[in-house]
């Protein structure tokens, strides 16, 4: 039996939530969507137009702590909201139940909230030492009553600010139209000038998400737990976020897979799955310790000579599989058989299906 460590992410692979959309959505009143919408688009402004290294693309849960802790939000409420609103990808607690019992250590890695991250884990009975996330105490950040007003005065004035949605063609700041360069002059003063200057905004510093390099370190120190090598890896992702991920665990001989990914996982990922349902994990990751990673490259090859042997399990596994998939929809594809581009649209066409056309694009 090859060894395996199994790393995923958490939306996505896991569970279809926006889970930083619908917070804000839900406990940000009013127009808490659109104040969400605004900083989301800031952030993606700062990171890819403005080419800002200190940010980077899930930077919005870390930007809007300082509302959430204005609107009253607590650790208790956070962890009660998450448990209460989970969204799972179908097929994902009989999937991952199949694959707790084969006994090899399975990590998840979130960007978002380690709130969030464990109430995903906890459903599907992961070892919560195992769970990444971005660590947060919002209870020990202290709140002025005269502090918690700007903020609102403030949450108020980005929503009513003019539509933050930069042209896709826009390389540098000066190209972007009048309305949305004045939207970001007002994120500027709110996020670069008047939150920095209260106490709350020492949680702009303290707090960090885990994506992006942050998530290659995370693989590295789940290695460390478990004592087993990159080439045991199978890490999951969906995002650009996972890009540096997916990177380190390919130079070690593992595999990195793209779940329902955008073009950017797709193209960094040596396998792209596009599924309604979260049971070929469990195939791919059945075959691999089986097998190892040739078998895996081979049966996502579709038609490669031999491939057919790596369906040649244990019976007990290949029948708690096939009851899995039955009725469900899922493509393969390497890196070396595919074309990115059509790969990509048909992974986005499935996000959008599962997910919805708005965090398909934005997560």
């Amino acid at each position: 039996m090859h060894p395996l460590q199994l790393i995923t992410d958490c939306e996505g692979p896991l569970t279809l939530n926006d889970h930083v959309f619908e917070l804000c959505r839900d406990v940000i009143q009013p127009d808490g969507a659109r104040f969400c919408t605004q900083v989301r688009r800031y952030v993606a402004y700062l990171a890819e137009v403005a080419k800002q290294p200190e940010y980077r693309p899930g930077d919005t849960a870390r930007l809007i702590l300082p509302f959430l802790k204005a609107h009253g939000l607590t650790n208790a409420q956070l962890n009660d909201y998450f448990r209460k609103n989970l969204m799972l990808m179908p097929g994902v607690e009989g999937a991952y139940r199949f694959l707790n019992a084969q006994g090899f250590p399975i990590f998840e890695v979130s960007a978002g909230y380690r709130h969030y991250a464990e109430a995903v884990g906890k459903k599907l009975k992961f070892n919560l030492k195992h769970i990444f996330g971005m660590e947060l105490d919002l209870d020990r950040y202290p709140l002025a009553t005269a502090a918690k007003d700007e903020l609102l005065a403030w949450q108020r004035e980005i929503a009513g600010a003019p539509d933050l949605a930069p042209s896709p063609e826009a390389a540098s700041p000066e190209e972007l139209s009048a309305p949305a360069q004045e939207a970001i002059q007002v994120c500027h003063r709110v996020f670069g000038e008047r939150i920095p200057a209260l106490d709350i905004g020492a949680i702009f510093r303290e707090v960090h998400s885990v994506e992006g390099p942050d998530k290659a370190r995370a693989v590295a120190e789940s290695l460390e737990q478990t004592g087993l090598a990159l080439k045991d890896v199978i890490y999951v992702g969906d995002g650009r976020t996972d890009i540096p991920a997916f990177e380190a665990v390919q130079a070690g001989g593992g595999i990195g897979i793209s779940f329902n990914g955008d073009l950017h996982a797709v193209k960094a990922a040596e396998v792209s799955v596009i599924a309604d349902n979260a049971w070929p994990i469990a195939l791919l990751a059945s075959v691999f310790r089986l097998w190892g990673k040739e078998g895996v490259m081979e049966l996502a090859a579709k038609g490669a000579a031999g491939a057919s042997r790596y369906l040649v399990l244990p019976e007990a596994v290949i029948d708690t599989l096939m009851r899995g998939l039955q009725g469900r929809n899922f493509n393969l594809h390497t890196a070396v058989s595919r074309d990115p581009e059509s790969t990509g649209k048909e992974s986005m066409a499935m996000r959008a299906r599962l997910r919805g056309a708005a965090v398909a694009a934005f997560g």
